[in-house]
């Protein structure tokens, strides 16, 4: 039915927008502004989700996302 529709055209608008920003940061080459963007779009999410996979994600070692964060 139509709100079933709603609901998935929805959804998928929603992933179409994560993947752009995903595309987004990646096409960024500075670390830091990298980390920035991500920092400012979901700042829980530095709380819950180990640095190690934040800095695979944004393309860094641990150790370089370490200095972004104490800076």
């Amino acid at each position: 039915d139509e709100e079933h529709m709603k609901f998935w055209m929805n959804a998928l608008e929603d992933l179409v927008l994560q993947q752009l920003e995903r595309e987004k940061d990646l096409l960024i080459n500075a670390p830091g502004e990298r980390f920035e963007r991500v920092l400012k779009r979901s700042p829980k999410l530095f709380q819950e989700v180990p640095n190690k996979y934040i800095a695979n994600y944004l393309r860094m070692s641990p150790e370089t996302l370490s200095r972004l964060k104490k800076s």
